[in-house]
């Protein structure tokens, strides 16, 4: 579903994405800035994601229970280790 939204933008970029577009390097202006959107919105979440890693990597919980599943795997990656060389 689409919406329209009305946003304010430097005057040079605006000449900038039409030159894009009128380059054929870009579909639509509306097109240009979904993506972009998009691209950005991804930064966030993982940016978001990494301080999430990185706060689980601090937590002595989290530490414990990858140790646990470290051991509880130990054997099954050893065989798989045997049967890749």
């Amino acid at each position: 579903m689409q919406t329209k939204v009305t946003v304010s933008l430097d005057a040079k970029l605006v000449e900038q994405l039409r030159k894009l577009v009128l380059a054929g390097e870009a579909k639509s202006q509306s097109e240009f800035f979904e993506e972009a959107l998009r691209t950005k919105l991804r930064r966030i979440e993982w940016g978001k994601w990494c301080q999430e890693m990185e706060d689980a990597g601090k937590d002595p919980l989290f530490l414990a229970d990858q140790e646990e599943i470290d051991r509880e795997f130990a054997y099954a990656d050893a065989e798989s280790a045997k049967m890749i060389e």
